[in-house]
């Protein structure tokens, strides 16, 4: 499976499914990302190559998918760093059902 609970510290590091070789078709991975209150979530992109306009990982900045202004990410441009506005952020992996890519690699603090 893939997605999950993490949190900082320690932070480490998140890939898509089968990284760095192509992600499956029809994938969905979600993570909830806390650090301590007061605090906030940093995601640095190492790598991020998706099916452009079909595979998304969209970004929520709270702790679940009713937070507000997600940013949905696809395409192979790396993302610039995303920083939360609370200690939680909530990240969706998408893929749907044909064409895949090798997908992303980013580091969370």
């Amino acid at each position: 499976g893939c997605g999950g609970i993490l949190t900082a510290p320690p932070g480490g590091t998140v890939t898509s499914p089968n990284y760095p070789e192509n992600y499956g078709n029809d994938e969905t991975c979600e993570w909830t990302i806390t650090v301590p209150e007061g605090s906030r979530v940093l995601l640095t992109f190492g790598s991020f190559n998706l099916e452009n306009s079909w595979d998304y990982l969209t970004i929520y900045d709270g702790g679940s998918d009713n937070a507000t202004e997600p940013q949905r990410l696809t395409g192979n441009a790396k993302p610039d760093p995303i920083t939360s506005t609370s200690n939680q952020m909530f990240v969706r992996f998408t893929s749907d059902g044909s064409v895949t890519a090798p997908g992303f690699q980013f580091s969370y603090t």
